[in-house]
C-alpha cells in the first residue's frame, strides 16, 4: 500500500505564527478556523488553496493525531511558552501530522552526513523510490523543502542546491521535547546515549544532553545494556 503523502503546500512562517498566536485563545475549533481563515485570506485568493492552508495548520497545530495526541499538546504548550522557538518545536511538530516530512528530514539528514550541499532532484529521487513514482511524491517534497526553509532549516543559496540550517537549541525543555518526538517516530525501543545526538532527522540543530537531564525526565527510562548506557521511552 502506497504511504500518504497529505503535504502539499509550502508552510508559510507568517501562517505558522498565527497558527501559535491563536492557541492562547483556546478557541473551539469553529472560530480556530475561522479566525485562520481570515488571516490566510489576505495572502490567498483562491479558496481551494486557502482551504488547503488552512486544514494544514490545523492538523500542525490544533487538531490531534491518532496516537501521538500527548506529544501535540506538550508542542503546542512549549510554543505558548517560547514562541521564539518556532524553528525547533514546528520542525517537530508538523511530522506527528505528516509523517512524510519526518521520513524527508531523516533522508536529508542522512545526506548531509556525507555531503554539505544536497540537491533537489536528489531528494525527490529518493523519495520516490520510498513513496513510490507519483508525480505528488516529487510535488510534495519540494513544498516540504521549501516549509524546510521557512523554518530557517534549511538555506538554498543555489538554485535546486539544499544546505543545512545550524540552528543551536539551548533550552533543555525544547531539547527534550525533540528528542522524545524523535524517537517516538523512529520507533525503536531503546537507544545507546551517544545515539540521542545523531538522529538524521534532527540535522539543522546543534544540541547538547546530559545524562543527569535525563534521569530527572520521567519521560525517559535509563538502563544498561550490554556494557553501554540505554535510553527509552516510557510508556505513558
Amino acid at each position: 500500500m502506497a504511504k500518504m503523502v497529505g503535504l502539499n503546500l509550502v508552510i508559510k512562517q507568517g501562517w505558522m505564527k498565527k497558527a501559535v498566536s491563536l492557541l492562547p485563545e483556546n478557541l473551539p475549533e469553529e472560530k480556530y478556523r475561522k479566525e485562520l481563515d481570515e488571516h490566510l485570506a489576505y495572502e490567498i485568493d483562491s479558496p481551494t488553496n486557502r482551504r488547503k492552508a488552512r486544514e494544514i495548520m490545523m492538523r500542525v497545530w490544533y487538531l490531534d493525531s491518532e496516537g501521538t495526541e500527548k506529544l501535540q499538546q506538550e508542542g503546542r504548550e512549549l510554543i505558548q511558552k517560547y514562541p521564539d522557538q518556532l524553528s525547533a518545536i514546528g520542525w517537530c511538530m508538523i511530522p506527528l501530522a505528516y509523517p512524510m516530512f519526518y521520513d524527508q528530514g531523516r533522508l536529508m539528514g542522512k545526506l548531509f552526513e556525507f555531503q554539505e550541499s544536497v540537491s533537489t532532484a536528489t531528494i525527490k529521487a529518493k523519495m520516490a523510490d520510498e513513496y513510490g513514482e507519483r508525480g505528488v511524491v516529487g510535488f510534495s517534497a519540494e513544498k516540504i523543502i521549501s516549509t524546510m526553509r521557512q523554518l530557517e532549516c534549511v538555506k538554498s543559496e543555489k538554485t535546486g542546491q539544499q544546505l543545512s540550517g545550524n540552528i543551536r537549541v539551548v533550552n533543555p525543555e525544547i531539547v527534550e521535547y525533540m528528542l522524545r518526538v524523535v524517537m517516538t517516530l523512529d520507533g525503536s525501543s531503546y537507544y545507546s546515549f551517544p545515539q540521542l545526538t545523531e538522529f538524521p532527522f534532527l540535522f539543522p540543530f546543534e544540541f547538547k544532553v546530559t545524562k543527569e537531564q535525563l534521569m530527572e525526565n520521567d519521560n525517559f527510562i535509563l538502563g544498561i545494556y550490554g556494557s553501554a548506557l540505554s535510553v527509552s521511552l516510557r510508556d505513558v
